[in-house]
């Protein structure tokens, strides 16, 4: 078996981040890559974020896992006193993968789950003092943008440009914030097709407000906009490991109805 770097960036990621896998007929028998990715906002405990995905045959993938392992403690060498984890995102059904990674040390302490919670009796609550709860201002590609840069800074991973204008379209969509000063200090995006139930897509609350209500306020605003306009529930994503998420939804009555992803991984540091 040899292991080989592209010759090229490989979708956007440093060719040095990737491995190809080949026989010794040199016949491809998988590949794999690390990301990067810094959370100080949704993680400050452990804000390195280090995330492995492996696409292979069986026999390659031991391989692969020993080359991506040593390439991220490379990564993590860069940055020697920030706490994190290696990770991955498996679907619900992978079992075969789940062991895999289980077999070799990853935790499986972390999963994307999904919640709903009814808005059919939620009332709008009084923004907080010396705030105004307003629209995002989307109406230009500049704007959008902004939006974005903001909304991303607390997320995982990204919200495309061409994914918010698909959601622009949909009926029950909204942007909307608390503003002080002319400022943010929370976000949030809503959308949907079914009257039955829309989706909170994203929120997030400045840290130094944080712990003061407003996450919860601002979704309790943006729901009873929503029953307003007939929509009775609203679902939500959220990561277990995540506290903060957690108490929000709690905190908004929400059940978990599925397991959207499972996040097996490594601490480092």
């Amino acid at each position: 078996m040899h292991l080989s770097h592209p010759a090229a960036d490989f979708q956007g990621i440093p060719k040095e981040d990737v491995f190809f896998a080949a026989n010794d007929r040199f016949v491809q028998m998988g590949f794999g890559y690390v990301i990067l990715s810094m959370q100080p906002e949704l993680y400050p405990d452990k804000p390195m974020h280090i995330y492995l995905y492996i696409e292979a045959q069986p026999s390659a993938r031991n391989l692969l896992l020993g080359a991506l392992l040593a390439r991220a403690e490379q990564i993590r060498a860069l940055y020697p006193h920030l706490k994190g984890r290696i990770y991955t995102h498996l679907q619900p059904n992978q079992w075969e993968m789940l062991n895999f990674y289980s077999h070799n040390g990853f935790i499986n302490n972390d999963a994307e789950e999904e919640y709903v919670f009814s808005i059919a009796d939620v009332a709008a609550p009084t923004p907080p003092m010396g705030c105004q709860f307003a629209s995002v201002p989307l109406s230009t590609q500049e704007e959008a943008q902004a939006f974005l840069n903001r909304i991303n800074m607390y997320r995982m991973t990204p919200i495309t440009p061409d994914y918010l204008t698909v959601q622009m379209q949909q009926p029950y969509f909204m942007a909307l914030g608390f503003y002080r000063g002319g400022q943010p200090i929370g976000e949030i995006m809503v959308s949907g097709a079914q009257l039955e139930m829309a989706g909170l897509v994203t929120m997030y609350v400045v840290s130094s407000y944080r712990r003061r209500g407003i996450g919860k306020a601002l979704a309790q605003s943006a729901a009873a906009l929503l029953r307003e306009r007939g929509v009775r529930q609203c679902a939500t994503q959220i990561y277990s490991l995540n506290e903060p998420q957690v108490r929000l939804v709690k905190s908004l009555g929400a059940s978990r109805r599925r397991i959207v992803g499972i996040l097996p991984s490594i601490d480092i540091g």
